[in-house]
């Protein structure tokens, strides 16, 4: 029928009695199985998966326009957390759905740590805050623009707005070299952030705790970072204390069509 050559995003794929790859079309492929995925007849084997490896879809558990749009809009970042650890399992189920998040070259570079003892992550929560204090010394220009004593002052007065009382943190790792990291990273920490409130927790990108753990060595050390390897996204997952009723207001949509 034609469906893996015209799904193959590299045009690896031709036809002769039926589909082969391409001269050198191996050296070109970044196995990412859509020619196995598209496939209706089961046909198709790539080097790396066949039918038998992948999923099949579901239709019916596919949700209409209307739940779609509710579920993605009214995702919140929280920022009050209850004294309920996060069960290992749900952490799993949502590591595991971002396996899936776009990637570039399907290169599949991102470790995780999780952090899910509360002293660690008060002890990285303070890690940050220390970072912070230096960022007033060396860069005071930097810590005013983006409001820090905020973070500090609150903290010295007993209130965490780092880690918001959340009791488990998810951080993505890839190598410092490796190009398409910090895309791969974000996009699939937001895959995470949109797959936890349909196991009831709640979820706030950390860019504090990520900027210091990028810059701070003791903070390196204490999350465990590899040599050669980089945080590229942060967040802190937990239940939430409290229930959103409403979706708030945003501006509305700014394109260009051309």
């Amino acid at each position: 029928c034609g469906s893996c050559i015209r799904a193959c995003p590299g045009g690896l794929i031709t036809k002769q009695e039926f589909p082969v790859p391409i001269p050198n079309g191996w050296d070109l492929c970044i196995d990412c199985g859509h020619c196995v995925a598209i496939c209706p007849t089961e046909a198709m084997h790539q080097r790396s998966m066949g039918p038998e490896d992948c999923e099949p879809i579901d239709i019916h558990l596919i949700p209409k326009w209307d739940r779609v749009r509710q579920y993605l809009i009214s995702r919140r970042s929280v920022r009050r957390y209850i004294r309920k650890p996060v069960e290992k399992d749900k952490i799993v189920q949502l590591l595991d759905v971002a396996r899936w998040a776009p990637n570039g070259a399907n290169r599949q570079v991102i470790r995780w740590r999780v952090v899910d003892d509360p002293a660690k992550v008060h002890q990285i929560g303070q890690l940050t805050i220390d970072w912070m204090k230096g960022v007033k010394d060396k860069n005071p220009a930097l810590y005013q623009e983006a409001k820090l004593e905020v973070f500090v002052e609150t903290w010295e007065a007993g209130e965490d707005r780092i880690c918001r009382g959340a009791p488990c943190i998810i951080q993505a790792w890839a190598p410092k070299d490796e190009r398409t990291a910090p895309p791969a990273a974000m996009i699939a920490i937001a895959q995470i952030q949109l797959a936890a409130p349909a196991l009831g927790l709640g979820t706030t990108f950390t860019g504090s705790i990520n900027t210091a753990s990028q810059a701070y060595p003791p903070l390196v050390e204490a999350l465990g970072i590899p040599a050669g390897s980089m945080a590229h996204g942060t967040c802190v997952i937990g239940y939430p204390a409290e229930k959103y009723q409403r979706v708030p207001a945003r501006k509305p949509v700014d394109a260009i069509w051309h």
